[in-house]
C-alpha cells in the first residue's frame, strides 16, 4: 500500500511539472513576441514594466541590475465608477545582473492567483564558485521539487546533481535569496502597477 501511495504522489507530482512547464513556456513564447516587436517584426505590442539599476558597489565595482515583469491583463469585471476598468497580474519576471564580473540570470514563474509557480536560477557562485542552476517548482507557493545542475569546470556544462522534493541545505542561503527577490519583485510590480496609467 505505501508502494502505491508513492507511486500517486510521484504521478501528481509529475503532471504538476508538466502544468507549469507547459505555463512556462507560454510565458517563453510571450516574451520571444515582444522581443520581435520591439526589433519591428510581428504584430504583438509589448507590454512589460522594466527596472535598471545602476551602482558602483564597494568591493565589486560596477553593478548593473536589469529586471523585466512581465504581466497578464484582465477585466475588471466588479468595475465600479472610479475604479480602473483593467487590472494587471504579474506573470513573469526576467532579472540579469553582475557583481565584478560574475554574471548572475534569474527568471520567476508566478500563476494566476500570483503565487510563485517556478524559479530558474543560474548563479555563478554556486558550488564554491563553479556556478550552478537550481530549478524550483512550487504548487500553491509551496516547493515540491528541486533540480539542481553543476557546472563541470573541464566541460563548462552543467550536470545533473541532485532532484529530489526538498532544498539539500548546501543551496539553502541560494534559496532564501531567491524566496525573498519573488516577495521584492511582487512589491515592486505592485508599487509600479498602482502609478501607472489604465
Amino acid at each position: 500500500m505505501i508502494a502505491a501511495m508513492i507511486c500517486v504522489l510521484s504521478a501528481t507530482a509529475q503532471d504538476a511539472v508538466s502544468v507549469i512547464r507547459k505555463h512556462y513556456s507560454e510565458a517563453q513564447q510571450k516574451v520571444a513576441e515582444y522581443e520581435k516587436a520591439e526589433k519591428g517584426e510581428g504584430s504583438e505590442f509589448p507590454e512589460y514594466y522594466e527596472l535598471n539599476i545602476v551602482q558602483n558597489l564597494p568591493g565589486t565595482g560596477p553593478h548593473h541590475e536589469k529586471l523585466r515583469m512581465y504581466y497578464i491583463v484582465n477585466d475588471n469585471e466588479d468595475w465600479q465608477p472610479g475604479e480602473a476598468m483593467l487590472t494587471r497580474s504579474l506573470q513573469f519576471v526576467t532579472m540579469k545582473y553582475n557583481f565584478a564580473a560574475r554574471e548572475f540570470y534569474e527568471e520567476f514563474l508566478y500563476d494566476e492567483k500570483g503565487d510563485i509557480e517556478f524559479i530558474y536560477s543560474r548563479d555563478a557562485d554556486m558550488a564554491d564558485g563553479k556556478g550552478g542552476e537550481l530549478r524550483l517548482y512550487f504548487k500553491k507557493g509551496n516547493l515540491f521539487r528541486v533540480q539542481v545542475n553543476i557546472c563541470n569546470p573541464e566541460t563548462e556544462v552543467y550536470e545533473q546533481t541532485y532532484v529530489g522534493d526538498t532544498m539539500p541545505k548546501a543551496y539553502k542561503g541560494e534559496y532564501d535569496g531567491l524566496l525573498y527577490r519573488v516577495k521584492k519583485n511582487k512589491a515592486w510590480f505592485d508599487e509600479i502597477d498602482s502609478s501607472t496609467f489604465r
